[in-house]
């Protein structure tokens, strides 16, 4: 089965390319605001190098987040339209599994959380490994979530490198981890799948982008998303 996987809720911006379990291709880049130029292109360098087609795809992996809102409108918008046009399914993956692939070699003995960047001075946070899976996901400062931590945690995530000395203090943090998009594309052949126009952002809470608008006198503001 061929899977093409996608990601762009953090500043990771990734694609890759599996057949089953094995991985043909894949393609990352750091950027703060270039996802939407960047991930369409490097679909097709992607889809060179493994030699496929991309009408052989046989479904399509994403990133739901929760993360930037305008890097998941993108890497969704992109997973969307191209199952649409190929006729295939859509996999789910939350940016906290994609993390938690990334670290699952890591011998550590206490919880393993996932913490992205949310921005607006707050995190995302969900255990990923060796801990409670209730706890989480979380939309909280990274001063009351450190302080809750449980003991021997090892933190992973933008958000985790972001805030580091605020964590240190209370855990161990293990920098420089992403998502792993070529995991995601070697399990998307066994997640359960979904049709294209269901799938929708994990956003956790309500986007950065958000207008107030004042109507006219007398009339509350109206929000629109």
């Amino acid at each position: 089965m061929l899977t093409l996987a996608l990601t762009s809720s953090t500043a990771l911006v990734g694609v890759a390319i599996a057949d089953g379990h094995e991985l043909l291709a894949m393609d990352s880049v750091m950027t703060e605001r270039r996802h939407a130029e960047t991930i369409t292109p490097m679909v097709g360098e992607v889809l060179d190098r493994s030699g496929s087609d991309l009408h052989a795809i046989d479904r399509i992996v994403v990133d739901i987040g929760p993360g930037r809102y305008t890097g998941l409108r993108v890497g969704i918008t992109t997973a969307k339209m191209l199952a649409f046009a190929l006729s295939v399914p859509v996999v789910p993956v939350t940016s906290f599994e994609l993390i938690g692939m990334a670290v699952a070699e890591i011998d550590h003995a206490g919880p393993v959380v996932a913490v992205v960047d949310a921005r607006r001075d707050q995190v995302f946070a969900a255990v990923v490994g060796n801990g409670d899976p209730g706890r989480g996901p979380l939309v909280v400062a990274p001063a009351d979530f450190a302080a809750s931590l449980p003991p021997n945690s090892l933190l992973v995530g933008d958000g985790a490198d972001r805030y580091i000395e605020e964590f240190g203090r209370w855990a161990t943090v293990e920098p420089g981890v992403v998502p792993n998009i070529a995991g995601g594309a070697c399990v998307g052949g066994e997640r359960p799948s979904t049709p294209a126009a269901r799938i929708e952002p994990l956003y956790l809470r309500e986007p950065d982008a958000a207008i107030n608008i004042k109507t006219r006198p007398g009339v509350g503001a109206v929000t629109r998303r």
